[in-house]
């Protein structure tokens, strides 16, 4: 029976070489390309199986880390391998922490990723050992990665949650982030509200109230 994998990417050009690879090997059946979240969580819930999920995590509309949530509580027998050309500690706690089975960088080598599917397929967790080694998650980043999993906060929400943490105003945040003064205060308007919290106050009683300090 072949193994059924899903891809999602946005950039065209690296999907047709990724299925063209994948079509290679006589085991695996592509069941459909996309270029976003939320059109895999629709394909999904239309009742389509899949046993693989490969993607980006960064994605547009939806990007991967809010889709892992939603896949982690509708659909936790998928498994799912990051492939990305944005791969870090942060990213690799993320991953790791809102139930991604595998983190690969997209210029690893063509053995790699097949290894590091077939890794994952045995029910195998497959990250690079060079960048787990080095992962050190600090209280502030446990808080954003549980807020992350719970509230399905996207990759910006947790960036500016983790500045928020670390004290700093909106207009560092803005200047750090290359961003407008409006559209952090439109993030952290966001944020606040999807983790139920009504300001800076709410918040310390949110986070001393956690498990992660």
């Amino acid at each position: 029976m072949s193994t059924k994998i899903i891809i999602a990417d946005e950039h065209e050009i690296f999907v047709v070489g990724l299925n063209h690879i994948l079509k290679s090997n006589s085991e695996f059946e592509i069941r459909e390309c996309f270029n976003n979240g939320k059109q895999v969580l629709e394909f999904l819930k239309e009742g389509y199986d899949a046993d693989l999920l490969i993607f980006d995590f960064i994605l547009p509309i939806m990007d991967g880390f809010q889709m892992l949530g939603h896949l982690q509580r509708n659909f936790p027998s998928l498994k799912t391998l990051v492939l990305s050309r944005q791969y870090n500690d942060n990213h690799l706690q993320l991953c790791r922490q809102l139930g991604a089975d595998g983190l690969v960088p997209k210029n690893t080598s063509v053995e790699e990723l097949m290894e590091s599917i077939n890794c994952v397929l045995k029910g195998q967790d497959y990250f690079c050992e060079s960048q787990e080694k080095q992962a050190n998650t600090s209280s502030e980043d446990g808080f954003c990665i549980k807020m992350a999993k719970d509230f399905c906060l996207s990759l910006r929400e947790i960036e500016i949650l983790r500045l928020i943490l670390s004290q700093y105003e909106n207009d560092e945040i803005s200047e750090k982030l290359s961003l407008s003064p409006f559209t952090i205060r439109t993030h952290r308007r966001n944020i606040f509200k999807k983790i139920g919290v009504k300001n800076w106050a709410g918040l310390v009683v949110l986070v001393k109230n956690s498990e992660c300090f």
